[in-house]
């Protein structure tokens, strides 16, 4: 289950749109902290970067401490309290992402908190924020998604993906599909045999497919035909018809797909791909020499 849930969270955060409503750090002590619970119409990061505390959310108790980095889904009900007499410094973003991401993330079970490794490397980004939303030049809506997608890939990074942890009715039936997929690469895959194995209308499988994974089914399974499509061309004994089969294709119709996909024929890609791992191997011989 581990690869497929991995695979879920990758593919939906690879199209994810994004849009950063305001970022700041903020100075916290009783009088700026309110004692019930607060809701935002936003998803949250939250980064404490001094102070001590709780914060309470889904109904849990967690320590509100140096380095620890919060992700608060829009509509999440939740508290901070301080120890008394103390302040708190943290750095915060609210940011915007698609109607399904609240529902995809808990589906997912996503923590809403992580203890950041190197707190440096998490301040940074926010800095990076910070000072882009203040220049607010032509680049600005760019370089904040950057940043907001390294700080996300900072958070997906630092999770722990348990294996044993009891997986949802829908991740259950995506996991059997992409199996499914992988297993069948090579043959007709039709939308009626992938809703087959969840015993799911075809028309609702489709939205149901998307919802989750942000592709058709059929893209989907493209997309899938195209990586190891890619991962086969590598290898010297692989030839461009092998390879077309393996994916389930006939050649013409693979090389015009591959090309769409890459901006590279089969072949020229294949040579591509050789030439740079000779140069590469030419470079490593000439380090060792020195």
């Amino acid at each position: 289950m581990r690869t497929n849930y991995v695979t879920i969270m990758m593919k939906h955060f690879e199209q994810m749109h994004l849009e950063v409503a305001a970022a700041a750090e903020t100075v916290l002590d009783a009088s700026t902290v309110k004692d019930k619970d607060t809701v935002y119409d936003c998803h949250r990061f939250l980064f404490v970067k001094s102070g001590e505390g709780k914060l309470f959310a889904q109904n849990k108790e967690i320590p509100f401490a140096k380095g620890t980095l919060f992700i608060l889904l829009a509509g999440m009900p939740h508290r901070i309290v301080l120890e008394k007499d103390e302040t708190a410094t943290v750095q915060w973003c609210h940011f915007r992402g698609s109607y399904e991401d609240r529902d995809l993330y808990k589906m997912l079970q996503i923590p809403f908190h992580i203890q950041a490794e190197n707190e440096d490397a998490v301040s940074a980004i926010f800095f990076r924020l910070f000072e882009e939303l203040a220049r607010n030049g032509l680049t600005t809506k760019l370089r904040t998604k950057a940043a907001m997608l390294e700080l996300i890939s900072y958070y997906l990074d630092s999770l722990s993906l348990i294996d044993n942890a009891t997986p949802t009715d829908d991740l259950q039936k995506i996991d059997q599909v992409l199996k499914y997929i992988d297993e069948h690469l090579a043959d007709n895959i039709t939308v009626e045999n992938m809703a087959k194995q969840v015993f799911l209308h075809p028309n609702y499988f489709i939205v149901f497919f998307k919802g989750i994974l942000g592709y058709s089914p059929i893209q989907y399974v493209n997309l899938r035909r195209m990586e190891i499509a890619k991962s086969l061309l590598l290898k010297p004994d692989s030839n461009v018809s092998f390879v077309a089969g393996q994916v389930g294709m006939q050649i013409y119709y693979f090389s015009r797909m591959f090309k769409a996909h890459t901006g590279l024929t089969p072949s020229r890609f294949r040579k591509q791909a050789a030439f740079i791992a000779a140069s590469s191997g030419e470079e490593r011989e000439e380090e060792e020499k020195l």
